[in-house]
């Protein structure tokens, strides 16, 4: 996604997409702490107040990450927007814009390649690796009578 943004903001430089890739880990790590300890948590807490058609619907395995990016890219983009603010002279604009591009490719982006690529190397993963039984829960006849 920040490749997707600078990408938007700035057409393919070199110069840029360096600066970009050397901000990965930082970036990684503030998403982390930002989805983990704040969108998250404030998520869980929103899903119980949802309207019972949506819960009925959809399952917390599609509302929850949905919720979760949609807070995620809105902190983000006000981030992003306050610090390109010379390339959106006037902010709410600015960053409505930054928001509706970068929410409707995350989301499709989420649902539609990368859990569909987890959920499979899982699998893959789980069938190939089994993991072995740690507790045998049969009980013998003499345990049975106590």
């Amino acid at each position: 996604m920040s490749t997707y943004n600078t990408v938007i903001r700035f057409g393919f430089s070199e110069k840029r997409l360096e600066r970009t890739w050397l901000m990965y880990p930082i970036m990684v790590i503030v998403i982390y702490c930002l989805r983990t300890f704040v969108t998250l948590p404030l998520t869980m807490r929103l899903h119980k107040h949802y309207p019972a058609f949506i819960r009925s619907r959809f399952s917390e395995d599609y509302t929850v990450p949905f919720t979760v990016i949609m807070l995620n890219v809105t902190v983000m983009m006000l981030w992003l927007t306050e610090m390109y603010h010379r390339l959106y002279p006037e902010f709410l604009p600015g960053y409505l814009m930054n928001w509706v591009k970068t929410f409707f490719v995350a989301v499709p982006t989420f649902f539609f390649v990368v859990r569909p690529i987890i959920l499979s190397l899982f699998d893959h993963l789980r069938t190939r690796y089994p993991l072995p039984k740690l507790v045998n829960l049969t009980l013998t006849d003499k345990e049975k009578a106590s």
